[in-house]
């Protein structure tokens, strides 16, 4: 069972933010529950809004109570004790220095401590949190020390090269950890894991007998108060840039014996992903924007409509993009992948469809398929025929399923990221070369997206995303599974 079994202090810079408030306190939370963290450790908060310690921990303690089922207030009262703030601003050297002090106050004489800076802060203040973090003696070389950067990491792979800079300037590989909280979910981890338990399903995964696969990640939810971020960043780097591509590099990776190796195979997938040759790169994707709709018996307001958003956001909520990969069993198959916003359902899921039997008679409804859901009703499907009664060749769906539950050691995905960062294990984080592998295929899109005469199709709130969307996978004889 992972446990943090050294003590350590936690210092997370964007502790006002929403994704301290939805993710990173609930995270600490469930680890004290599971009786996953030492004797000695300190939780710091960093942000330019002031705030006491008292209010600090109310802070945190509301974000928990609102995004937690059932809380024990007596674990989250002993979580509270190791919770403090620190008030500055992100180019002040002078907050930093601070902030190293009282640091160093709260850990005293403690052996093998490990500090963990946590940057969960806009692209705009990234640069000088570096430089401070640098010169104002938060890295303490002195001690085990780990920078977990959120993705996405820059804006393009231009910023991207500028942040990785800095990054590399003053922090060693091994000090890096760029987190994607995909990668911390046990379902999309349990990809690499059903391939490598089950022969049978490893031997179907190759291009003499898949026709395409499809990746789509749903959300019913618009902005959710994030219309700051969102509009800026817009949902190719939101969900495509890492995500998307990640789940896709997991399933069409080699097959690795030792789960030590699944870093460097998941990079040369990446690495082996491509745009395919296209006149035009409308060919190759489309792009839309929730208008509003009825969902619930509620009407919901346009993208347009939402506080924060200008009237004339051109900013994608929904995307659809054709890659192709370079890999010797997987070449020729396509690869589709899909994500929006304000959408009927929420869903992550893996469709894997298969090629016709060449030699069949009869006529089949549907093509064999195995969908592999790792959000929503996580679980596995297996979609094959059977032949109805009589003498006519003709067949009827039979679909095989099983949820994807997990059992025994089971931990929300950032705090396994956490877990993991403090034990100094970076299999599941990214490094700078997937990073930059993944703007590679991202840059030309977004630069097509950003253009005005570009098409950007507008889709009802609730439904399944534009009808251009199906008009695009339509051009390549495929409909949307």
């Amino acid at each position: 069972m992972l446990s943090a079994n050294h003590p350590f202090s936690f210092i997370l810079f964007g502790a006002s933010g929403h994704l301290a408030r939805i993710k990173i306190f609930p995270a600490l939370y469930f680890l004290a529950l599971k009786k996953r963290l030492p004797e000695h450790y300190n939780i710091v908060g960093f942000a330019r809004t002031k705030m006491t310690d008292a209010e600090f921990r109310e802070h945190f303690a509301s974000a928990v109570r609102e995004h937690v089922l059932e809380v024990n207030e007596i674990v989250l009262a002993e979580l509270l004790i190791h919770v403090s703030y620190h008030a500055g601003q992100y180019d002040s050297i002078a907050d930093f220095k601070a902030l190293a002090v009282k640091l160093r106050k709260l850990e005293g004489s403690e052996k093998n401590l490990v500090r963990l800076v946590y940057l969960s802060i806009p692209p705009s203040v990234a640069g000088a949190t570096l430089d401070n973090l640098c010169a104002g003696n938060i890295h303490d070389k002195k001690i085990g020390f780990r920078c977990i950067v959120e993705k996405p990491v820059g804006a393009d792979q231009k910023s991207f090269e500028e942040v990785n800079a800095k990054l590399s300037s003053c922090f060693k590989p091994e000090e890096i950890y760029i987190l994607d909280h995909y990668l911390g979910k046990e379902a999309v981890r349990n990809i690499y894991y059903l391939r490598h338990a089950n022969p049978v399903i490893e031997r179907l995964l190759k291009n003499t007998l898949i026709n395409s696969v499809q990746i789509t990640a749903a959300e019913s939810s618009g902005l959710e108060g994030r219309a700051g971020y969102f509009d800026a960043v817009g949902t190719l780097r939101d969900m495509f840039q890492s995500h998307l591509i990640q789940i896709a590099a997991l399933l069409m990776m080699r097959l690795v014996n030792d789960p030590k190796d699944i870093k460097a195979a998941r990079l040369d997938a990446v690495k082996k992903f491509y745009l395919p040759p296209a006149g035009d790169l409308s060919e190759i994707i489309v792009q839309g924007q929730y208008g509003t709709g009825l969902v619930s018996g509620k009407k919901l307001p346009a993208y347009r409509e939402e506080e924060g958003v200008s009237k004339k956001s051109r900013t994608a909520t929904y995307a659809a993009v054709r890659l192709m990969t370079r890999s010797s069993r997987w070449e020729g198959v396509p690869i589709f992948l899909r994500s929006g916003k304000r959408l009927k359902t929420k869903e992550t899921r893996i469709a894997i469809e298969f090629q016709e039997s060449a030699t069949l008679v009869g006529k089949n409804e549907t093509k064999n398929r195995l969908d592999i859901i790792l959000q929503g009703e996580a679980g596995m499907k297996l979609y094959l025929q059977t032949k109805l009664g009589g003498s006519e060749p003709k067949f009827r769906p039979l679909v095989m399923e099983d949820p994807l539950v997990c059992m025994g050691d089971c931990l929300v995905e950032h705090s396994l990221l956490l877990l993991e960062a403090i034990a100094g294990n970076q299999q599941w984080y990214l490094d700078s070369e997937e990073v930059r592998a993944c703007w590679r295929i991202i840059d030309p899109l977004q630069k097509y997206l950003d253009d005005p005469k570009s098409l950007l199709a507008t889709y009802e709130s609730g439904s399944t995303g534009p009808k251009e969307a199906d008009d695009f996978i339509g051009r390549f004889g495929e409909r949307w599974l």
